[in-house]
């Protein structure tokens, strides 16, 4: 594996204490993963393409709660730039399983009251150390998004490497339509990513602002 490396140790702790507060009203009580090193592997499609995906954190229970939030986050985000706003998401949690629903509607009044895009995925704690994440979306009467199919499968592995701090992690990268995992690894940190998230949507959401005012 060709990594690239650059200093992290100590960003999650520098970034944890400056991101937003938490904008998603995730349960309290969620099942609690073992800490340490994740990986997590997606598989699954975005339109006609299939994709392989490999991410690997460092977890403690706050950096897991962060990670969740990242990734509603990113839903978000995935639309804003297409004139599209998301309702607060919902959530259920029965046993071991956590369902999550998130609406998303274009901002314009010419467009259907359905035109938009909407996220379902569930959350399955079969253990500690097993978790398992299946998403989908699907865009109705808006171009250019895709539906997207995806399951990712996370287990723990093993204790944090030395010079990692909870937040911190590796991204391998993804495959387009190939047999091959990918095996391009680049540092990340969870918190980081969530500041820089919370910005991008910020921007997209005062874009979309500026142009209705047109």
């Amino acid at each position: 594996m060709k990594i690239v490396t650059k200093p992290i140790a100590g960003i999650s702790l520098l970034f944890s204490s400056s991101i937003p507060a938490a904008a998603y009203d995730l349960p309290a009580n969620l099942p609690a993963r073992k800490p340490g090193l994740w990986e997590m592997r997606t598989t699954g499609t975005v339109g006609p393409n299939q994709l392989k995906d490999i991410k690997r954190y460092c977890l403690d229970a706050k950096a897991d709660r962060a990670l969740q939030e990242l990734k509603i986050l990113r839903k978000e985000q995935q639309v804003v730039f297409h004139d599209i706003s998301c309702q607060a998401p919902k959530f259920s949690l029965a046993g071991e399983v956590l369902a999550g629903e998130m609406a998303c509607r274009t901002n314009s009044q010419d467009d259907d009251d359905a035109a938009g895009n909407d996220f379902r995925w569930t959350t399955t704690f079969r253990s500690e150390s097993e978790v398992v994440e299946v998403e989908h979306s699907g865009p109705n009467d808006v171009p250019l998004l895709l539906e997207i199919d995806l399951v990712e499968e996370q287990r723990w592995i093993g204790e944090c490497p030395a010079g990692q701090t909870p937040g911190d992690g590796i991204d391998v990268g993804f495959t387009y339509n190939s047999d091959a995992w990918p095996d391009e690894a680049q540092p990340v940190n969870i918190y980081e990513s969530l500041a820089v998230s919370d910005k991008l949507l910020k921007e997209g959401v005062e874009i979309n602002k500026r142009l209705g005012a047109i």
